[in-house]
């Protein structure tokens, strides 16, 4: 009745591209050359079982290395002896490190390394100053010992290591490392009371995510064959709904040297989610509840199935019945003086069929999802089908996503009072979502899509929604900027001297703390898109930050500021008046602290460069004014929000901006005194309409966004 879903877990890593050029002296025993460069593989299989096999790249999970990553490799001779120097240099435990999670790098005093035949190379991973002490390829295996008990990280497992490589001349040496240690993970999402009888031979530890879902990670022995084994039961409902027990088993699971395996207990496998580009990142099923089948279901199966009605229930109950009418309904309202037992919104909830029978991250959609959907779509066709179900035919509808082309097809199922069906030519699914006390919302054609009130205790089709889960934390989205960000960086045609040397001055593609802001999202734990993060930082407004400060205030108060530790530092009533000064110090520029080398607030005359050799557009996004800085000269172009300013409280409500404020790191040379307190100034790019200027006005205690800029030297 359970998916068993199987993970090959391997990447190939590309090196860099430049060659390597070898040159010989003639004697093919000794030939001297530059530094090694290295792929580094991990051989994965998929997983042997009874059950179905299931691709890594199929399941989004990759075993990617990470920038810093490092791995130990020592040298073998002809005679199978660890080289011990290279130059006068150790090369014992040579540590390799990748600066990208692609490219590796010998991080050693070695620079060049000698090519003789019969030479060799092991590696094991990850890097660790205990393996120096090695003297032989059975000491660095004997190392590689048992996990530690919490086997919570994935590091704890990830012991792995190479037979002897030989190297490859004028070319890549490949690395294939094998793991000491396997693991399979299982994520056992029922909602319910659940009962595990899984072995207890392999230590294992066990954790729960945000969303509630259970995480069992195994650890076992990759030198020889293991099996595992899997089963339990767990029940859903309560004395409301009813109880029923169900039961899975999963036998037979075999882990090998380099082999890796994920069980799901989910019901149905959440990758078959249908993506219609909705703005609120809800996937629909493509099937509907009760049309799963006992085993896995592969692509055909699943297109299959979409023809099944499923399952029919009553608003909040579990379990089909006979006859539907009030007699039979957990919660008569009008038996109840007109309350309601059961919440306005079940999702999730002990009540949400979809939850208790798929498990996992499945819900029923609320009335606001249904909403979302018809005026996401468009209907493209419908077809007449005959139900074996219903012993009649139905109408089954193609919707085609307005966002991305998507389509996704429900069968007409109508609904039943009593014993009786009714409009079986129409749709009428419920939703999570209780009208008053006796309706709930549903989804409905009659002709048109529509949501409709239906009663709560009719029988209804239910079509699961996946909802967002795994919400990407905000340290990990800056380092996913602070990876990308030179790279993202615009050239605008401009360039700069400073000390006689050339510069290129580019420009960050969105606001400094837009990693704050945006809620990245996942499903089953599957790695962050990363490409769709930056374009989504693209669109948010950043951090509003004080002159000098790295974290958001409530409230940006001049009184606040001028008593504070910066106004002491930077002297708050002195005034500057060259454009071209960076009064502001590395260690109280945001960008410097946080961002890669070379990011830096711009100064008063950078903010001149960019007004010289831009024209200004504006253009509305998500109902924002923003502002398209287009380079003269090379047509390049960024995004800058009307973002304003804030001087004291942040509004409890959203402001609404015709234009935006950029600080500079150049103090200026005015000042305004409000209410008897003198506020100093810094210059800021000032954006309005199509004009760009430098404004000597913005105090340093008001609250603004920051643009970040870079040098890069013109060799």
């Amino acid at each position: 009745m359970n998916k068993l879903i199987y993970i090959l877990l391997g990447v190939l890593l590309a090196a860099c591209s430049d060659e390597l050029n070898v040159p010989t002296t003639g004697d093919d025993t000794n030939v001297a050359g530059m530094a090694l460069r290295f792929e580094a593989v991990v051989i994965d299989q998929p997983q042997a079982s009874r059950t179905h096999v299931e691709d890594v790249y199929d399941n989004y999970i990759t075993r990617d290395f990470k920038a810093s990553d490092s791995f130990g490799m020592f040298i073998l001779d002809a005679d199978g002896n660890f080289v011990t120097e290279i130059d006068g240099h150790n090369a014992l435990n040579i540590k390799v490190t990748t600066p990208d999670g692609k490219a590796w790098n010998l991080n050693s005093d070695i620079k060049e390394v000698v090519h003789k035949l019969g030479y060799k190379y092991v590696a094991y991973y990850p890097y660790s100053e205990d393996f120096n002490s090695c003297a032989t390829v059975a000491d660095i295996k004997a190392k590689l010992t048992a996990p530690a008990e919490d086997q919570s990280t994935q590091a704890a497992i990830d012991w792995m290591y190479t037979e002897p490589t030989s190297p490859s001349i004028n070319a890549v040496t490949t690395l294939r490392f094998m793991h000491r240690y396997a693991k399979i993970d299982i994520y056992n999402s029922y909602t319910q009371d659940h009962h595990g009888s899984w072995e207890s031979t392999y230590k294992y530890t066990k954790t729960v995510d945000d969303n509630g879902v259970e995480h069992y990670r195994y650890i076992l022995d990759a030198a020889t064959a293991q099996t595992l084994t899997v089963n339990g039961r767990y029940s859903i409902g309560n004395e409301l709904t009813g109880i029923k027990e169900l039961s899975y088993d999963f036998g037979d699971i075999s882990i090998q040297n380099g082999r890796h395996a994920i069980v799901y207990t989910y019901r149905v496998d959440e990758r078959c989610a249908v993506d219609l580009g909705l703005p609120s990142g809800v996937m629909w099923s493509p099937i509907n509840l009760g049309a799963e089948t006992a085993s896995y279901m592969d692509d055909a199966e699943i297109a299959a199935a979409t023809n099944t009605i499923g399952l029919r229930l009553a608003w909040g109950e579990l379990f089909p019945k006979d006859t539907y009418s009030y007699d039979t309904y957990i919660n008569d309202p009008y038996q109840t003086s007109g309350t309601s037992i059961l919440p306005a919104d079940i999702s999730e909830t002990v009540y949400d069929a979809a939850r208790q029978y798929w498990g996992g991250h499945w819900t029923l959609p609320t009335a606001t999802d249904i909403q979302e959907f018809i005026d996401n779509t468009e209907i493209v066709s419908t077809e007449s089908i005959y139900s074996t179900e219903l012993g009649k035919n139905v109408n089954k509808i193609t919707f085609r996503s307005k966002i991305n082309g998507n389509t996704i097809t429900i069968v007409s199922n109508g609904y039943i009072v009593n014993a009786t069906l009714n409009q079986p030519e129409h749709l009428h699914y419920m939703s999570a979502s209780r009208v008053g006390t006796a309706s709930c919302s549903t989804l409905h054609s009659n002709p048109n899509m529509t949501i409709y009130n239906n009663k709560r205790y009719v029988g209804l089709g239910v079509r699961p929604v996946l909802k967002m889960s795994h919400i990407y934390k905000a340290a990990n989205k800056l380092d996913i900027v602070v990876r990308h960000i030179n790279d993202l960086a615009v050239d605008l045609g401009i360039t700069k001297e400073v000390d006689g040397v050339t510069y290129k001055l580019l420009w960050s593609p969105f606001n400094y703390g837009v990693e704050t802001k945006v809620d990245l999202v996942s499903y089953n734990n599957r790695p962050i898109n990363e490409e769709l993060f930056l374009s989504d930082c693209a669109k948010q407004l950043g951090m509003r930050l004080a002159w000098g400060t790295t974290e958001e205030s409530d409230d940006y108060n001049t009184v606040g500021y001028n008593t504070g530790p910066l106004a002491e530092k930077y002297n708050y009533n002195a005034s500057g008046s060259d454009k071209d000064v960076r009064d502001l110090k590395p260690e109280d520029d945001v960008a410097q602290i946080n961002w890669p080398e070379g990011w830096c607030l711009p100064t008063a005359q950078d903010f001149q460069l960019l007004v010289d050799n831009v024209t200004v557009t504006n253009e509305s996004i998500n109902g924002i004014t923003w502002f398209r800085l287009t380079s003269k000269s090379n047509g390049n172009s960024i995004l800058i929000p009307a973002s304003g300013y804030i001087d004291g409280k942040v509004p409890t409500t959203p402001k609404t901006f015709s234009e935006a404020y950029l600080p500079s790191a150049t103090v200026g040379s005015s000042s305004s005194t409000v209410s008897g307190t003198t506020k100093r100034t810094i210059y800021a790019l000032r954006l309005n309409g199509t004009a760009a200027s430098i404004v000597n006005s913005a105090g340093r205690c008001t609250g603004l966004m920051v643009r970040p800029v870079r040098y890069v030297r013109v060799e």
